[in-house]
């Protein structure tokens, strides 16, 4: 069965083969038995009915994604993710109010890549823990771009990252009120590991936030030993006005100056 991919917006983690689009059909789209729109942000979901009538004409439609199944099932390699990157587990115990992952933690079977986009993968079991372990030691250029949990870094977790073929890996300081945890973790990581592995997404503009308190823990991050990457909540909208509490120029220069590792380094280097 031949099946047409679409998704509404093309990001970093997009297959990108030739049964992949991100628009709707062109006058010489090939045949196909099935077409699968995946729907990433809710945002995008005001752009779905005009792509379900689109695509119809060319083969039934099905429609899915995380906007619409949440964290999803079974993890399936290349077919609605880049070639390598790899869901190991779906869900969070930790059931902050900032995030969109509501579902119970669920681990799934291992399979291969060098990009690890769990959830929470350091709430599995250590059962699960050693398999995805195991797996990454035949990897290269590992990234942990789903996060790791900084709450749960342990000595024997540092030093299990030390031994593998590391690109990056990235931890969360989203709640200043458990900054002695997110301190703890760094520290431990710093005892294995460069610094220059270590990228942290920096939680800015939720509720009661100021951008001066913003850039202040994007700058206590750099001076932690981690390179900061702000990330701008957005609420959970189904249309893309509105979806930033916060809005202005202040606020979307902040995100740029915070979000290009480059700038930022040069920005913070220079005080």
């Amino acid at each position: 069965m031949r099946i047409a991919r679409v998704f509404l917006k093309k990001t970093s983690m997009s297959p990108m083969d030739g049964d992949c689009y991100f628009d709707i059909p062109g006058l010489f789209t090939p045949k196909y038995d099935e077409v699968h729109i995946s729907v990433t942000f809710t945002w995008d979901l005001e752009k779905l009915p005009f792509f379900v009538d689109q695509w119809q004409k060319v083969a039934p439609v099905q429609v899915g994604g995380p906007a619409l199944d949440g964290e999803g099932g079974e993890f399936e390699s290349g077919m609605y993710l880049r070639p390598g990157v790899t869901v190991t587990s779906r869900g969070c115990p930790n059931r902050c109010p900032w995030c969109f992952v509501k579902a119970s933690l669920t681990e799934l079977e291992v399979k291969p890549g060098n990009n690890i986009i769990d959830n929470n993968l350091l709430a599995c079991s250590p059962a699960h823990l050693d398999k995805v372990f195991e797996m990454l030691e035949d990897q290269k250029d590992i990234i942990f771009s789903g996060g790791l949990d900084v709450a749960r870094i342990t000595d024997d977790i540092a030093l299990r990252l030390r031994r593998l073929s590391l690109k990056r890996l990235y931890i969360a300081y989203d709640n200043p009120d458990r900054f002695e945890d997110f301190k703890r973790g760094i520290e431990r990581l710093l005892k294995y590991l460069q610094s220059s592995y270590i990228y942290c997404y920096v939680l800015i503009g939720f509720h009661g936030d100021s951008l001066e308190a913003a850039e202040e823990r994007l700058k206590l991050v750099w001076s932690l030993g981690a390179m900061p990457f702000a990330m701008r909540y957005r609420t959970p909208a189904t249309t893309w006005k509105g979806t930033f509490l916060f809005l202005g120029r202040e606020w979307n220069l902040l995100t740029r100056k915070y979000n290009r590792p480059a700038i930022t380094r040069k920005i913070l280097t220079n005080g």
